[in-house]
């Protein structure tokens, strides 16, 4: 087992205890995982920036995330995002089942399938609710941990509940996307859960606009190798887009209409 897989594996268990008895101290983990107590305090750190917990003197205590809100941030390049949107839809087979992860790109993408016979698989509340729409598919809401600035569901339960599920392909928004680095996510409690989109799906979509394009964030997901095509907008620096073809990177390039 990789170190980057055990890290999600502790980060993980911190979390279930958590979300039995709402704190939990330094040594209850040293114990528990069987580990350092450094280590304990690099995954306590990891899991504050996701902000899913609270630090205290001696442990840590759930704590909501604090983080701009779902609007506020869907009202940045709208129309780049209708028109990822509308390149992505045209991916998308009649019959197909579809993991769409949580995002304000992938709620357009969603508006896209409003009326597609497909079954899609999703932890965003918004994605689901626009999708209720339709009356020809199906969705499956998974379970999880509320992350309320975004309505998505996330944490351990998200992540097992993804796993009871197969999918031709995930559709997930990235909010970094870079040709050394790979795809990034903001915190590793959303890392988890769209590793767990792409390890359980036959493909791997990124919708990315391009101010999410040459950017590195705080968690690794992963490597461009295991992204089998990004969707951007024509707004992508140049250079960028080279680099990533240069890397084997398949992209399709949505043109952005007024």
């Amino acid at each position: 087992m990789s170190r980057s897989t055990l890290r999600v594996s502790r980060l993980t268990q911190i979390q279930r205890l958590l979300e039995a008895d709402d704190v939990v101290t330094i040594g209850q983990l040293v114990e528990h995982l069987g580990v350092s107590e450094a280590t304990v305090r690099r995954d306590l750190d990891a899991l504050q920036r996701s902000g899913v917990i609270r630090r205290t003197h001696g442990g840590a205590i759930s704590a909501p995330l604090h983080e701009l809100p779902y609007p506020v941030r869907g009202s940045c390049c709208v129309e780049e995002k209708r028109a990822i949107a509308r390149a992505a839809a045209s991916l998308v087979e009649t019959g197909a089942t579809l993991f769409v992860g949580g995002g304000s790109t992938t709620l357009h993408f969603a508006a896209q399938l409003v009326d597609a016979e497909v079954t899609v698989v999703t932890n965003s509340l918004p994605v689901a609710t626009e999708l209720s729409r339709g009356r020809r598919g199906q969705v499956i809401v998974i379970g999880g941990t509320l992350r309320t600035p975004e309505q998505s569901m996330v944490g351990p339960r998200a992540v097992e509940a993804i796993r009871s599920y197969r999918a031709g392909i995930a559709f997930l928004g990235a909010p970094a996307l870079d040709s050394q680095h790979g795809f990034t996510a903001d915190g590793d409690v959303e890392a988890a859960t769209d590793l767990a989109f792409i390890d359980n799906a036959q493909r791997c979509v990124i919708l990315a606009d391009h101010t999410k394009m040459g950017r590195v964030s705080t968690t690794h997901v992963v490597p461009l190798t295991a992204i089998d095509m990004v969707v951007t907008d024509t707004g992508a620096p140049t250079e960028i887009i080279e680099d990533l073809r240069a890397a084997g990177t398949k992209l399709l390039v949505a043109e952005v209409t007024p």
